[in-house]
């Protein structure tokens, strides 16, 4: 037998063996492929979910900000419309306003009232404002409050909220030039240990979310050292111990240049050359000079809660980079040169379209570091854009998120020798000192569904309009619903 005939004796033979195989496979019905583990979904979310938001503006009435403050009214709207389009409506919401006007120093400085640091503030003093502004004769508010509040359907204004908001923002560029955004949200809020305000009083919720939203063109330039930070009588020159207006970026920052040690920026221009430019990298705050710290700052406003994660916090401001410093001629002659150009921070971003065109943003350092504090609970968003509309609705769609259990819109594993889901639940409960309390929390599926467990609920997330899995958790009835308690689900994913 030649070796070709061989093969094919071979080949049907073979063959042949492997048809009752393939008949026998084909005689059963196909079963559903097991969902095997692919990635991974982690989120941690307020356990007990409520629907109530404290929600703060805090808006830099300076110069220059008119147009800005322009683009944010005229988007507003937008704001509040994808706060509403939740399934269940508009959330049990407070709106406030405060200015970035805090006063700065004696009260020598043109624009800035005197102020004596948190404890006797000037200028706005952290007040909410509620005053009918630009076209407006009237807020809507009702007589007497000071903040917008619409509770379980129930007004205290007439109208609609978007135009309320827009008749009190409207601050004007009027204010302090020497913006102490920090020191204002502070002491609105009574963060300072200090009770608030009381026109503020009756803002805040215990159990309310609180949203801190910054619209600010310049970087912060609170004091913990008024008024001696803001003497103009013997510190206005290049020679004098603190410098003229540059001092919130030669104090308030530390740089580098290509990569070196960190220092404050130079207030003097490289052989007094009023045409030179210097650029800096790697800005930090400098929380241990004579401005407030950022830390701390972001500290007290996490002790407000007892849960931390109740606390987001937003910036439409300028970026910390790139960080340039530039030079105007002076006749100053106190640096000992005949003439001592004075410095000045060049912008990080310029507008080129929109309401705002042509406004310029200075590089926010001590803003962005104080909003990456917050980690996932912060936002960074740009003031220079055309249009503040898709800032907002990133926003509120942030807020909402916040207000609704997670929705896991990809197939998640079956646990493996099971078909129940491969996810685990871990709550977190405040313990009343800053801590909390870990504990497991079991499947329904597996428990006879005893609270607290959890399930997944099909339904449609908010945040995408995708059909998803609701996670859902049974109150521990246990715990009071007073009690702070968050939670992480951890899930397997895959693809069929």
């Amino acid at each position: 037998m030649t070796g070709r005939r061989l093969f094919r004796v071979l080949r049907w033979a073979a063959l042949a063996a492997v048809a009752p195989v393939l008949w026998a496979c084909n005689a059963r019905s196909l079963e559903a492929p097991k969902l095997k583990p692919d990635r991974t979904y982690t989120k941690t979310f307020q356990q007990s979910i409520n629907r109530n938001v404290d929600l703060l503006f805090m808006v830099d009435n300076s110069s220059s900000m008119t147009p800005l403050q322009t683009n944010l009214l005229n988007n507003f709207p937008t704001f509040m419309t994808t706060l509403e389009s939740a399934p269940e409506g508009l959330p049990n919401i407070h709106v406030a306003v405060v200015s970035s006007d805090m006063g700065a120093g004696t009260g020598a400085i043109k624009g800035c009232g005197a102020s004596g640091g948190l404890a006797n503030p000037g200028g706005d003093r952290g007040i909410f404002q509620s005053t009918a502004r630009g076209a407006c004769t009237a807020t809507g508010l009702q007589a007497g409050a000071t903040f917008i509040s619409n509770v379980a359907g129930q007004p205290n204004y007439t109208g609609k909220l978007e135009d309320v908001f827009t008749c009190i923002a409207a601050l004007g560029a009027d204010g302090c030039g020497f913006e102490h955004q920090f020191a204002s949200v502070v002491r609105a809020l009574g963060a300072d240990g200090n009770a608030p305000p009381v026109e503020n009083q009756g803002f805040l919720r215990n159990e309310a979310y609180l949203v801190i939203v910054m619209i600010t063109n310049e970087d912060d330039c609170s004091s913990g050292v008024e008024p001696q930070f803001f003497d103009i009588q013997s510190n206005w020159n290049q020679g004098s111990q603190l410098g003229g207006a540059f001092r919130c970026n030669e104090f308030g920052h530390l740089c580098s240049i290509g990569g070196g040690p960190l220092a404050p920026p130079d207030r003097n221009a490289p052989n007094n050359d009023a045409t030179a430019t210097v650029t800096y990298d790697s800005c930090v705050s400098n929380d241990k000079g004579y401005l407030l710290s950022t830390k701390d700052v972001a500290n007290a406003i996490k002790g407000l809660k007892q849960d931390p994660s109740q606390v987001l916090v937003a910036a439409i401001t300028g970026a910390a980079q790139p960080y340039k410093v530039h030079w105007n001629p002076n006749m100053d002659t106190s640096c000992g040169a005949a003439s001592c150009p004075w410095p000045e921070i060049s912008p990080s971003c310029t507008a080129t379209a929109g309401p705002a065109i042509g406004s310029t943003a200075d590089p926010a350092v001590r803003v962005a570091q104080f909003v990456n504090e917050f980690g996932a609970n912060g936002l960074l968003l740009s003031i220079c854009d055309e249009s503040f509309a898709p800032a907002l609705t990133t926003l509120a769609r942030d807020v909402g998120d916040r207000l609704t259990p997670p929705c896991i819109t990809e197939a998640i594993a079956d646990k493996p020798g099971t078909s129940d889901p491969d996810c685990s639940v871990v709550s977190h409960t405040s313990n009343g000192h800053g801590g909390s309390i870990d504990s497991v929390v079991p499947y329904c599926g597996s428990n006879g569904g005893a609270a607290p467990c959890w399930k997944l609920t099909a339904g449609t997330c908010v945040d995408s309009g995708l059909s998803g899995r609701i996670v859902d958790i049974s109150p521990d009835p246990a715990v009071s619903t007073a009690t702070a308690q968050n939670a992480t689900i951890d899930c397997s994913l895959a693809t069929p």
